[in-house]
């Protein structure tokens, strides 16, 4: 074929299309409705809100030449800047930027000179005082912000983008949860509503970890069950509360917690909390560590502020969400970190500092909740009004937390079984919520190779160690904790649990805790001193001479009490002086002074035969707490209290009056 004859077959093509006349078009319905896109609806919508017709006109006209707009999250800033063009007109000049650039890349060069043509200059990020020009900055005359679509915003995308009926679980939507990305590519044009509806509550559901099979929904405890978390979880609701009220529009983020610092021994839960908390208020959790800052990046001072960076803006994207950092004490105390390592440190510290103000000021949403097993390495700018604000202490649970606990792990295994004894046996070890999920795995381990069910001597045999003791260890044991018993109930204190039973290295534990309150005395510091020194008064009193389970040891009975007496005498003003010569923490260090430690020995010696006295007073209701530990090797405060009520009703005859005025003393 040569090439005219491809020109002429080019021309016969067009001779035949020119030849279709109308009459061959097919037949447009014009009662077919063609419905928006649901990115141009939940643009439209989120304008809306923003920006009311009075600003608009302004923009319109020119009065207001510069407007800073703070969207939800960086995917938001091409589409509102496209719709904040589309709604001026020629006259705007859009600055979008979905990420933070580099500092070479911060400035627009174009900007002055739209300025000076007579545009109107509109900057749109999710962190605008980190993304936009400087000259936009500078130069806004209003600043707005797109607020996260809620529920009755979503709702309405859905009707003008789709049909079908709405179902009812709309009004529990959390589309906050997604980016705009995400909710467009829900709401797909001329889609069912119930379909989308379902689509959007999973995608969120997955966002906060609430779905899933069967198995791992119950992996998470529910926040308003975890009674084992005493002051943390109170603070967790109220929070939860808040943002419930803060969706409905009661009240905004600056009524809302920035944060808090969870601190309490390892394995108490301050990871597993913050992930309640999330799934409580709907919001995602992002986890991470300050150890991680090292371990994923080169350690080099740059990549460390990187990594942290990070950290912040993941949770910024997520917004509104939760950040739990762990091992937040591993930022040293700018204070106290040595000159040599202050210019590697400060740079991380100060940096960390900006980064938390910038995830509290304008309420972007991210609720910080920092964890240490060491709230005395956490500096005070950490806790100030605006950072963290507060520290929270999270225990070892009590016998109800335990109990809990022990509940949720085992799941439908051993529903019928009364735990209690087991829970208040956990108490006495110091059981944490971590110990507590392997003992309830070991039992399980057992039966599953015994090839039965998990019977209860399985989670027993977990919990109750095996005790190599001789019949006379054991008797002193019993004696030992029967003088903490008898003595503190004298005094004042509460019993929890007495037990005799091995944990560990720990032959006997008596829980007794003193109605102390914010102000303490000198009457009650003493209290406190004689139950501790109870239990070697029993043995003496007893057995004739004590053993060494009194002392030995950092936290042992001898050395907590000549602690609290030296900081009687020394810092708390509850002495035989006036003058603070240390902190009570450190008033032990005076004992090296012969005139301090003789008064500091001098009141440990009365004290400790007024416990003598006490115990001798009441020997009938101490040997019969004694006799009950030998049997049972466990017992409960009630069951303390009946049996030393029974033993003297038995002897309330005999009882002199010089017995009852020792017992006061």
């Amino acid at each position: 074929m040569s090439e005219h004859d491809d020109i002429e077959t080019i021309e016969n093509i067009d001779d035949i299309m020119f030849a279709i006349t109308f009459d061959d078009w097919p037949t447009i319905d014009a009662n077919i409705k063609v419905r928006p896109h649901s990115a141009t609806v939940l643009v439209d919508l989120a304008i809306e809100r923003a920006i009311d017709e009075d600003l608009r006109d302004q923009l319109r006209s020119g009065s207001i030449r510069a407007l800073v707009v703070k969207v939800p999250d960086g995917g938001w800033a091409e589409p509102i800047g496209n719709g904040l063009k589309d709604l001026i007109g020629e006259r705007a000049y859009v600055v979008s930027r979905a990420s933070i650039p580099r500092a070479h890349e911060l400035n627009d060069r174009m900007l002055a000179s739209k300025l000076q043509d007579g545009r109107v200059a509109i900057g749109v990020a999710a962190e605008p005082d980190r993304a936009l020009p400087p000259l936009l900055l500078s130069l806004a005359e209003v600043r707005v912000s797109i607020d996260a679509p809620d529920a009755a915003m979503i709702v309405e995308v859905i009707r003008k983008s789709q049909g079908g009926r709405m179902p009812k679980e709309t009004a529990n939507l959390m589309p906050s949860l997604l980016s705009f990305d995400e909710i467009t590519s829900l709401i797909d044009r001329d889609g069912n509503a119930g379909d989308t509806v379902r689509r959007i509550k999973a995608a969120t559901e997955r966002k906060t970890g609430t779905t899933g099979s069967r198995k791992d929904s119950k992996a998470l405890p529910k926040l308003e069950d975890a009674i084992e978390y005493g002051d943390a979880r109170t603070w967790a609701l109220d929070l939860r509360d808040d943002i419930a009220d803060m969706r409905k529009g009661l009240i905004g983020w600056d009524d809302i917690d920035r944060g808090c610092v969870l601190h309490g021994p390892p394995g108490t839960g301050k990871t597993l909390l913050a992930r309640m908390l999330g799934e409580a208020c709907g919001v995602p959790v992002v986890v991470s560590s300050i150890a991680e800052l090292f371990a994923n990046s080169s350690g080099y001072l740059n990549d460390v502020i990187k990594a942290l960076r990070k950290i912040f803006d993941e949770a910024k994207a997520k917004a509104p969400s939760i950040l739990f950092l762990d091992e937040i004490n591993a930022l040293p105390n700018i204070d106290t970190v040595g000159e040599r390592n202050k210019d590697y440190w400060a740079p991380v510290i100060f940096d960390f500092y900006t980064l938390l103000d910038g995830a509290m000021s304008g309420r972007d949403g991210v609720i910080v909740i920092g964890a240490t097993n060491r709230i005395e390495d956490i500096h005070p700018a950490l806790l100030r009004p605006g950072r963290l604000e507060r520290a929270i202490h999270v225990g070892a649970p009590d016998a109800a937390g335990v109990e809990r606990i022990m509940r949720h792990h085992l799941g439908d295994d051993l529903a019928d079984a009364d735990l209690g004894k087991l829970a208040m046996q956990n108490v006495g070890r110091g059981a944490t919520g971590a110990v507590i999920m392997e003992q309830v795995r070991a039992a399980r381990r057992l039966a599953r190779r015994a090839g039965r069910p998990m019977e209860l001597a399985d989670l027993e045999a977990q919990i109750v160690d095996d005790d190599p003791r001789t019949t006379d260890e054991l008797r002193r044991s019993a004696i030992h904790e029967a003088g903490h018993v008898i003595t503190g109930l004298a005094v004042g204190s509460t019993l929890d649990i007495v037990s005799i039973a091995m944990a560990g290295d720990n032959g006997g534990v008596a829980r007794l805790s003193m109605p102390n309150g914010t102000l303490v005395t000198r009457h009650q510091l003493e209290g406190t001193v004689m139950s501790l020194l109870g239990g070697r008064a029993a043995e003496q009193l007893l057995l004739g001479e004590p053993s060494q389970g009194a002392g030995g040891a950092a936290d042992s009975d001898l050395a907590r009490c000549t602690s609290m007496i030296a900081s009687m005498e020394a810092s708390l003003g509850l002495g035989g002086s006036l003058l603070f010569r240390a902190l009570p923490e450190d008033a032990w260090t005076l004992l090296r002074e012969p005139d301090f430690r003789r008064r500091v020995e001098k009141q440990l010696d009365d004290l400790y035969q007024r416990t003598i006295d006490i115990l001798h007073s009441r020997r009938p209701a101490l040997e019969a707490v004694i006799e009950a530990l030998l049997e049972k090797r466990f017992l409960t405060g009630l069951e303390v209290d009946s049996i030393i009520a029974e033993r003297e009703s038995m002897g309330a005859s005999a009882e002199s009056p010089a017995s009852a005025t020792l017992v006061e003393a």
